[in-house]
């Protein structure tokens, strides 16, 4: 895709605008991890700069020109040679994880009883992050619906971004649409703010993507679906096998480390393996959806590839920019489009006649 026909991006740090660069690599691989902007420029005065923790603005301009950046962040490193400097920046989620930041001690005599996730958020930038200055933005921040409590939340030397991780809720109303809240990063024209944003639903109109409009390359593959899951309840172990092992076990991971009751467990290892089924691993090179978000719902048509028909969500994106041109690459994934009438009796009479191996 040529650049100078379809994008003109600009590139900024600190202050000041940097007219030629090698090239850009954007990444952001989803699960509420901190994403980042790989630069090479070819000017090794640059090198010379006071790079570290300076401001890098991105504006990708694709199509037409960007009123907000593409992508705001900070230096994290910078490695100068005799031809070249390579600068990687990272979002401000860097504030909330890493070596770098402060993490948090949560025992019984202080702790976020009380709190919900945006307060506990709220509470941990205003006191370290924006002490000195406005690095995150909360002119946006808000509450997962319901919001998630964090009461009786005990660790140490835990990380914001990791709380976040690990207690972001997902909302499971049906089977076939199983949804996360993503902490996403908003700029508003001046900074960075962060907030909370449910993943679309799977019926939404998403945009179409065919060999014809959008995709360039299609890879896949399909990895051995998860057949077999075991944790332990209280003094028991519970056991779920999905299916016959056609091809042996394939052991699988489940959402969660404690469980109060064994068929809880195994609600969620039938739940786990079900939508696994569907799962594949795809990455579409498109020369469209720059600027979508992760959790956003495409629709996927080609009839050269009929197991990827259908809607797919966008797991991770990563755009490159250099003076041959520009790259998309979406990986997506499946969702589920079966089984949704067992959310309701019918879901707790399957799982009641599922047998654990003995």
């Amino acid at each position: 895709m040529s650049r100078n026909t379809y994008s003109e991006p600009r590139l900024f740090i600190g202050k000041k605008e940097i007219l030629n660069f090698d090239s850009i690599k954007y990444k952001n691989s989803g699960g509420n991890r901190v994403s980042s902007l790989n630069i090479i420029l070819s000017d090794p005065e640059i090198g010379d700069a006071a790079l570290l923790g300076e401001e890098v603005v991105f504006y990708l301009n694709y199509g037409s020109i960007d009123s907000v950046p593409f992508f705001r962040g900070f230096i994290k490193e910078y490695t100068p040679t005799d031809t070249k400097v390579t600068v990687t920046a990272h979002d401000v989620l860097m504030f909330l994880a890493g070596k770098d930041t402060p993490p948090l001690v949560i025992t019984d005599d202080s702790n976020y009883d009380g709190f919900t996730l945006s307060q506990m958020l709220q509470d941990y930038i205003e006191r370290v992050v924006n002490k000195n200055k406005v690095r995150i933005g909360l002119d946006m921040i808000n509450d997962t619906d319901p919001p998630v409590s964090l009461s009786g939340f005990r660790k140490t030397n835990i990380h914001p971004l990791k709380i976040i991780q690990q207690k972001i809720p997902k909302k499971i109303s049906s089977i076939s649409d199983i949804k996360s809240y993503r902490l996403i990063v908003r700029d508003d024209g001046v900074k960075s703010n962060i907030c909370f944003v449910e993943e679309q639903d799977i019926d939404s109109s998403g945009i179409v993507f065919t060999v014809n409009d959008g995709i360039e390359k299609v890879k896949y593959k399909k990895r051995p679906d998860p057949n077999y899951y075991t944790t332990v309840v209280g003094k028991n172990v519970m056991e779920y096998q999905h299916n016959s092992l056609p091809i042996g076990i394939t052991m699988g991971r489940l959402s969660k480390k404690k469980y109060d009751y064994p068929d809880e467990a195994r609600e969620d290892a039938f739940m786990e393996a079900t939508v696994a089924e569907e799962k594949k691993e795809i990455t579409l090179t498109v020369n469209k959806g720059h600027y979508l978000e992760i959790g956003n719902v495409i629709t996927i048509h080609t009839p050269e590839y009929p197991e990827l028909i259908g809607k797919h969500r966008i797991m991770s994106k990563n755009v490159s920019v250099s003076g041959n041109g520009m790259k998309c690459n979406l990986k997506v994934s499946r969702e589920s489009a079966f089984l949704s009438d067992y959310l309701e009796a019918e879901w707790y009479q399957v799982l009641s006649r599922v047998k654990a191996p003995t």
